[in-house]
């Protein structure tokens, strides 16, 4: 890969500027870039990195997207992190693949979140996380990973996530735990199929629709 290819931050700070002069999204589909990392920045519209290649992280933190985050096919070869971010759209990753942790604590997303079939190594955390519609985490792989001989275990927390609409874990592996404790679940939470290595805690979570375990697997269930 040459690196005059690779777009490095400001070469994506001019295309968001750019796109705010011209009023349109901000575009980086099938792009390789070095990294991408804002702070408390505002985005005024949807940000489009759909098939990216991203050789770092992506870091978020407090953010605001006045749009939809579109991720799908994105391979990012480091954390994403979007915590305590702002989304007035939806947030879709379907097909991705991340080499680091996937970290939401805090954010809100005024549409729907899409993971399905992301692959992740190490943890997903949605964790009082506010969702105003669906979460779709089906046929996702969420696994262990190891650094310098130590293990990130693969698990998935939603503790005190706040999801309006329905979550769907169906069909998904996660080789660590999955963790709702206090999780509220406006609609129905379906984990059909799901394989979890470690333990399925449901402990003080609330879901106001149905809870479907049909053909899950997991070590222990603590409720």
């Amino acid at each position: 890969m040459e690196n005059k290819n690779i777009l490095t931050q400001a070469d994506i700070e001019d295309e968001i500027r750019r796109a705010e002069m011209e009023k349109r999204e901000v575009d980086f589909n099938g792009k390789v870039l070095s990294s991408f990392s804002f702070q408390q920045r505002v985005i005024e519209g949807n940000l489009n990195l759909n098939r990216t290649i991203i050789l770092g992280p992506v870091y978020l933190e407090s953010t605001t997207i006045k749009g939809n985050l579109n991720l799908n096919q994105a391979i990012i070869r480091g954390t994403f992190y979007f915590g305590a971010g702002n989304l007035e759209g939806d947030l879709n990753f379907q097909e991705g693949n991340v080499k680091g942790v996937v970290n939401l604590v805090g954010a809100r997303i005024r549409g729907s979140l899409n993971f399905q079939g992301l692959n992740v190594a190490g943890f997903l955390s949605l964790a009082k996380a506010q969702i105003e519609r669906d979460v779709n985490l089906q046929n996702s792989k969420i696994n262990d990973a190891y650094h310098s001989g130590l293990i990130v275990k693969g698990d998935v927390y939603l503790r005190e996530a706040i999801i309006s609409g329905n979550l769907n874990v169906e069909n998904s592996f996660i080789e660590g735990s999955l963790d709702t404790m206090g999780t509220f679940i406006g609609g129905n939470a379906d984990l059909r199929g799901i394989q979890i290595n470690e333990i399925l805690i449901l402990k003080s979570s609330r879901i106001k629709g149905n809870l479907v375990l049909e053909k899950a697997k997991y070590q222990e269930l603590v409720k």
